[in-house]
């Protein structure tokens, strides 16, 4: 046997879309018969040579064996995590928008109506996201948007004052989505604001506009989960969960 057909059997069909594969599909290759083919082949080569060359054949088989498992976990691992943009392009991977990301940590007196974003998300599974100006609606130049309404238009995701979405990171940053998730699914709402003044790479100022990154939309975390910094978001809006809407209507002076 050939080094050429012993690689050949490493061939990893990756899953197209995330879920089971389907039943003409595999998502993993069988490691057991290319073991039991390299075994074979190692005894085929080893009669009629000394024990001490036998030996280093032997161990080398072993060693090859244990690198094939490895590879194997890191392979499964990989379609597991593959994502696929959709035929009709307007989705990702189930979710309806991209944004790009950033992290700010936390605001004491947000725009959403002075309330501590901190406190907002404390205890929960939660996460706060000030999100650009051009999201919200009729923001002036200097972002005078307290407890603004979603906006958004020409492409742009309206998300002003609590508007909630769940969404999960991909592997990749600064707008060029792709890579598969980087993250479980999690709910995010909107405390802040990320204005457009002194932010101008990320925040575009109006609907419609990209920014430096050729993204419509843009979420800044207060605190993303652990090993996300500046990944690409993908997101689909829901109802704000009740829990959430208890508090925030305690913090928030948005409406009294």
């Amino acid at each position: 046997m050939e080094f050429r057909s012993l690689l050949a059997m490493l061939t990893l069909p990756v899953s197209a879309r995330l879920g089971a594969p389907a039943a003409n599909e595999s998502s993993r290759f069988n490691v057991s018969e290319l073991n039991t083919s390299f075994v074979e082949f190692s005894s085929s080569r080893i009669s009629g040579v000394d024990a001490s060359s036998q030996a280093k054949q032997s161990q080398a088989g072993a060693a090859f064996a244990d690198n094939l498992s490895k590879a194997e976990a890191e392979l499964s691992k990989l379609n597991t995590s593959f994502l696929e943009f959709s035929a009709s392009g307007t989705t990702w991977g189930g979710y309806q928008h991209l944004a790009t990301s950033t992290v700010y940590g936390d605001s004491t007196k947000a725009a959403c109506g002075g309330l501590d974003t901190w406190e907002l998300v404390k205890g929960t599974p939660y996460y706060n996201v000030a999100s650009a100006q051009s999201m919200w609606r009729n923001c002036g130049n200097h972002a005078n948007c307290w407890c603004g309404a979603s906006g958004g238009g020409s492409g742009t995701h309206g998300m002003g004052c609590f508007k909630c979405a769940k969404g999960r990171f991909l592997h990749s940053r600064y707008g060029k989505a792709f890579g598969g998730f980087a993250s479980e699914e999690i709910v995010v709402v909107v405390g802040d604001l990320c204005p457009h003044l002194g932010n101008q790479k990320w925040c575009p100022e109006k609907a419609g506009q990209r920014n430096d990154y050729g993204s419509l939309n843009h979420l800044d975390f207060s605190h993303p989960p652990a090993g996300i910094h500046n990944n690409d978001f993908v997101f689909t809006p829901i109802s704000c969960p009740d829990d959430l809407r208890a508090r925030y209507d305690q913090l928030s002076q948005c409406g009294r």
